[in-house]
Protein backbone atom coordinates (compact mmCIF):
# COMPACT_ATOMS: atom_id res chain seq x y z
CA UNK A 1 0.00 0.00 0.00
CA UNK A 2 2.91 2.46 1.20
CA UNK A 3 4.76 1.96 -2.42
CA UNK A 4 1.58 2.29 -4.48
CA UNK A 5 1.11 5.14 -2.84
CA UNK A 6 4.27 6.66 -3.58
CA UNK A 7 3.82 5.35 -7.47
CA UNK A 8 0.30 7.62 -7.19
CA UNK A 9 1.95 10.31 -5.81
CA UNK A 10 4.51 10.38 -8.43
CA UNK A 11 1.93 10.49 -11.40
CA UNK A 12 2.03 6.89 -11.95
CA UNK A 13 -1.16 5.44 -13.62
CA UNK A 14 -2.64 2.24 -13.51
CA UNK A 15 -3.91 0.60 -16.88
CA UNK A 16 -5.95 -2.70 -17.05
CA UNK A 17 -2.74 -4.42 -18.63
CA UNK A 18 -0.99 -6.15 -16.22
CA UNK A 19 2.69 -6.79 -17.45
CA UNK A 20 2.54 -3.70 -19.66
CA UNK A 21 5.14 -0.22 -19.66
CA UNK A 22 4.78 2.06 -16.55
CA UNK A 23 6.48 5.58 -15.71
CA UNK A 24 7.50 4.12 -12.26
CA UNK A 25 7.42 0.45 -10.59
CA UNK A 26 8.48 0.21 -6.89
CA UNK A 27 9.11 -2.94 -5.47
CA UNK A 28 10.59 -4.23 -2.10
CA UNK A 29 13.14 -6.76 -3.24
CA UNK A 30 14.65 -7.39 0.16
CA UNK A 31 14.14 -6.65 3.26
CA UNK A 32 17.63 -7.69 5.18
CA UNK A 33 17.58 -10.98 5.78
CA UNK A 34 13.82 -11.06 6.24
CA UNK A 35 11.23 -13.98 4.91
CA UNK A 36 7.64 -12.30 4.89
CA UNK A 37 4.70 -14.15 2.84
CA UNK A 38 1.43 -12.30 3.19
CA UNK A 39 -1.03 -12.16 0.83
CA UNK A 40 -0.07 -8.20 0.15
CA UNK A 41 3.33 -8.67 0.18
CA UNK A 42 6.69 -11.35 -0.41
CA UNK A 43 9.91 -10.71 0.47
CA UNK A 44 12.42 -11.62 -0.76
CA UNK A 45 10.63 -10.31 -4.27
CA UNK A 46 9.13 -13.87 -5.94
CA UNK A 47 10.79 -13.39 -8.98
CA UNK A 48 13.88 -11.64 -8.51
CA UNK A 49 16.19 -14.71 -8.95
CA UNK A 50 14.96 -15.12 -12.63
CA UNK A 51 15.35 -10.99 -13.14
CA UNK A 52 18.40 -9.89 -14.51
CA UNK A 53 17.23 -6.42 -14.86
CA UNK A 54 16.63 -6.61 -11.08
CA UNK A 55 19.76 -8.06 -9.83
CA UNK A 56 22.60 -6.30 -11.68
CA UNK A 57 22.13 -3.26 -10.08
CA UNK A 58 21.92 -4.84 -6.84
CA UNK A 59 24.99 -6.77 -7.74
CA UNK A 60 26.82 -3.02 -8.40
CA UNK A 61 25.76 -2.06 -4.82
CA UNK A 62 26.27 -5.01 -2.98
CA UNK A 63 28.47 -7.37 -4.70
CA UNK A 64 29.12 -9.77 -1.62
CA UNK A 65 25.01 -9.88 -1.20
CA UNK A 66 23.46 -13.42 -0.19
CA UNK A 67 20.29 -14.13 -0.43
CA UNK A 68 18.37 -15.61 2.91
CA UNK A 69 17.95 -19.13 1.49
CA UNK A 70 21.91 -18.87 1.23
CA UNK A 71 22.13 -18.55 -2.37
CA UNK A 72 25.55 -15.64 -3.37
CA UNK A 73 24.39 -13.20 -5.39
CA UNK A 74 26.73 -13.49 -7.62
CA UNK A 75 26.00 -17.10 -8.44
CA UNK A 76 22.74 -16.28 -9.15
CA UNK A 77 23.76 -13.91 -11.70
CA UNK A 78 26.23 -16.17 -13.15
CA UNK A 79 23.36 -19.03 -13.22
CA UNK A 80 21.21 -17.16 -14.86
CA UNK A 81 23.29 -16.40 -17.67
CA UNK A 82 21.74 -12.60 -17.64
CA UNK A 83 24.33 -10.31 -19.27
CA UNK A 84 25.35 -6.64 -17.55
CA UNK A 85 23.92 -3.79 -19.27
CA UNK A 86 25.42 -1.76 -21.08
CA UNK A 87 24.32 1.09 -19.59
CA UNK A 88 21.55 2.23 -17.51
Amino acid sequence: DHTQRIELQQGRTRKAERWGPRTLDLDIMLFGNEVINTPRLTVPHYDMQNRGFMLWPLFEIAPELCFPDGLALRDVLANLGAEKPASW
